[in-house]
């Protein structure tokens, strides 16, 4: 296994800079309630976004690509994935204009991320994906890059 710093700032480069190659609908996640914040994506054709309630102040969000669960999305205060600055593993970054801490983990081909963002509200954005491929890759890190906060 490889821990991998630069790829995030790649793929979601690549993602922002080749917004021609994933069409995607800009789509607002369900209501969120009153302590977290309005947010939306580009959600490609043939994936679909379930909401699972987790509490007043929180949110688990699962994108599935033609029924398989690719990304999965904590929304609200204090997540389980939270590194200390300075590990060696962590990229700092930033998506939609918030900053980011990334942990990729690649195992031959397939991809797995660990993501939180800090929301301009006190909770994080939390993404991860685990053994990601080709195109499940590709619309992952689409659906993150996307990430538009109001």
């Amino acid at each position: 296994m490889k821990r991998l710093a630069l790829l995030p700032l790649l793929l979601l480069g690549a993602c922002a800079g080749d917004s021609d190659e994933i069409a995607g609908q800009r789509l607002a996640l369900p209501d969120t309630g009153p302590e977290l914040p309005r947010v939306s994506f580009s959600i490609p054709d043939g994936v679909t976004v379930s909401e699972r309630p987790i509490g007043a102040d929180a949110r688990r969000y699962d994108f599935a690509l033609e029924g398989h669960a690719i990304l999965g999305l904590y929304l609200g205060p204090d997540p389980r994935f939270n590194p200390p600055d300075g590990t060696p593993e962590v990229e700092r970054e930033f998506v939609g204009g918030l900053v980011a801490k990334t942990v990729v983990l690649r195992e031959g081909d397939a991809w797995s991320r660990d993501m939180l963002v800090q929301s301009r509200r006190p909770v994080f954005y939390y993404f991860f994906y685990r053994r990601l491929r080709g195109a499940e890759l590709a619309i992952a890190d689409h659906i993150i890059g996307s990430l538009r906060e109001r």
